[in-house]
């Protein structure tokens, strides 16, 4: 008999999970070679060094619009991140910029007056970007890998005498994603299913990602709180029922549970999509649960309770719920009570219960394409772009 669609995505969710479980603990990771940085090349033709080098004393740290869950550095400038999607905007004047990481772990872009390139796990390391033309200039660097562990991004700094200007802006609204591998955007780019570690950590691009792709078009900020394998009572398999989405939610790194969490704004618009890695493999008999609709008759209140606790930490926001359909009836039926519940004690909220998509990017993920199709669900059914 053939694998069906729950069984497919299930045993390859299962082998990732676990990988992810181990590596979670392993800080600080082991040295990674370090991907050579490739030259940056703006609109005039000319060629922009961009090097890393060592940590460079003497510079002067340039502020920053700052978006994703992070704790401080204790000593020194800098933040902690650990959740996806972090990332940080900052303007100036002057032919130089220099970032500053400590991260073995990660995969960073890095966009220039609106040209790109790309570093992995760039270490202890500085990025010095010279050569550039006189001027004011933008530049945002953004995580799109998923992180194993806490790494730093140290921030950007000016040479003496370059003029520093306020950051830009950041959009007039925040969207808040929660949820599993799928919001992580977990080997999105890749063009078949079977893909080792390696490929996965290069496939995996966060801004690709169905939520920063709808935020984008609706003209938003957006945070993520996601991490693969992870579910709001139930992990995938049942594994590690210390760390799910109920207990990892409020910390500012998972890997660090006594970091303290710093402010951060508030949402305008809340997406939960956790129920995946809840119904998406059988039950252990020592999980508390007979079957799936028992297990359905506790997320469904569970998943109502845990949205309107994230309502009340955003008072006014509009809340979705994101069901993916494929992991069975008794997914879209918790997910219906959940809402029924939510509208009974007067807080408005949107389901919006999925389509199949084709899952043919790693180990069954969803694709690039996938992302895109639910985004444009998501776009359609929240409205139009807020004016910037």
């Amino acid at each position: 008999m053939g694998w069906g669609w729950t069984e497919r995505i299930g045993i390859a969710a299962l082998a990732i999970m676990l990988a992810i479980a181990g590596a979670w603990y392993a800080w600080p990771a082991p040295p990674r070679p370090v991907t050579p940085v490739p030259a940056l090349r703006l609109d005039d033709g000319a060629d922009i060094r961009v090097r890393l080098v060592e940590p460079q004393p003497g510079l002067t740290a340039l502020a920053a619009t700052i978006t994703g869950r992070a704790a401080s550095v204790p000593a020194g400038p800098g933040l902690r991140h650990e959740w996806p999607g972090f990332h940080a905007s900052a303007r100036f004047t002057g032919t130089a910029i220099t970032l500053r990481f400590d991260d073995a772990v990660n995969r960073w872009r890095i966009t220039l007056d609106g040209q790109a390139v790309e570093l992995a796990r760039p270490g202890r390391k500085d990025l010095r970007i010279d050569g550039l033309s006189p001027g004011v200039h933008d530049i945002r660097a953004e995580k799109i890998s998923e992180s194993p562990a806490p790494a730093t991004f140290g921030g950007f700094f000016l040479d003496k005498g370059a003029a520093a200007l306020p950051p830009p802006p950041p959009p007039p609204r925040l969207i808040e994603f929660i949820g599993d591998s799928d919001t992580v955007g977990f080997g999105n780019t890749a063009q078949r299913r079977d893909c080792d570690a390696e490929e996965i950590f290069a496939a995996t691009d966060t801004s690709r990602g169905f939520g920063p792709q709808a935020a984008a078009a609706l003209g938003s900020d957006y945070r993520l709180i996601a991490r693969s394998g992870i579910g709001l009572l139930r992990n995938y398999g049942g594994a590690d029922p210390a760390h799910t989405m109920e207990r990892l939610y409020s910390l500012a790194l998972p890997g660090d549970p006594d970091a303290p969490a710093l402010p951060q704004r508030r949402a305008d618009i809340v997406v939960i999509a956790l129920g995946s890695n809840v119904f998406g493999s059988d039950l252990d008999p020592g999980e508390g649960w007979g079957d799936k609709a028992e297990l359905g008759g506790d997320f469904g209140p569970a998943l109502a309770d845990f949205a309107a606790a994230r309502l009340g930490d955003n008072p006014g926001a509009t809340m979705v719920l994101l069901a993916f359909g494929e992991y069975g009836p008794e997914l879209v039926q918790a997910h219906r009570r959940a809402s029924d519940l939510l509208s009974a004690r007067g807080m408005a909220n949107l389901l919006l219960v999925l389509d199949d998509p084709r899952r043919d990017a790693c180990l069954w993920h969803l694709s690039a394409r996938d992302h895109a199709a639910i985004a444009e669900r998501l776009v359609a059914a929240l409205g139009q772009p807020q004016p910037g």
